[in-house]
């Protein structure tokens, strides 16, 4: 039986609300994730029997959202610094996924995360171009750029949620960091 779009919409609030609330605070009640989804909380349970149910689902939902920013940001187009700075513009709008699924390690080492080496592929890749053209240092290994990437993306976003950095000065900071410290330097 399918669901209905009403059905689609308040699991989908549910799974979001979660992340949100997730992303800072991973002891939340599920009564903190219904109170942010402004549903009931049996409404919650109706959806997503237990905590495990929801956490994977959020984990997943999280996961397809990277997997969507990474397609969307075109990493295959351009020059390979337009094409980085496409990617972290994307990653910093979904932040709170990224805080989510890296914050716990626990949730980091989920084997559903293990979906993310799906985006490794294209990223490494970028990376590997802008190694090959001299706007990124080959002395870093890519797979160490990737990770600085995200480590950065993280900083950002949580920067920003807690009031350190003005969201309209996230970007630019984020991408002048990354651009200082992965470029070619002579």
């Amino acid at each position: 039986m399918v669901p209905s779009p009403a059905r689609r919409r308040t699991r989908q609030t549910i799974i979001e609300a979660a992340i949100a609330v997730w992303a800072r605070d991973r002891d939340a009640t599920l009564s903190e994730i219904a109170d942010r989804a402004e549903t009931h909380r049996a409404t919650l349970h109706r959806h997503f029997p237990s905590r495990t149910d929801l956490l994977v689902a959020a984990i997943r939902h999280s996961i397809g959202d990277i997997v969507t920013a990474t397609e969307a940001a075109a990493v295959t187009q351009g020059t390979p610094q337009d094409a980085l700075h496409r990617l972290m513009a994307a990653y910093l709008t979904i932040g709170d996924r990224i805080r989510f699924l890296f914050d716990d390690h626990a949730i980091a080492n989920h084997p559903a995360v293990a979906e993310l080496a799906a985006i490794d592929g294209p990223v490494i890749d970028l990376i590997r171009r802008g190694q090959a053209d001299g706007t990124i240092d080959a002395a870093f290994p890519p797979a160490w750029i990737e990770r600085s990437i995200w480590a950065l993306v993280y900083a950002a976003s949580e920067a920003v949620d807690d009031g350190t950095l003005a969201a309209h000065e996230a970007l630019p900071i984020l991408l002048r960091t990354v651009d200082d410290g992965i470029a070619r330097h002579t």
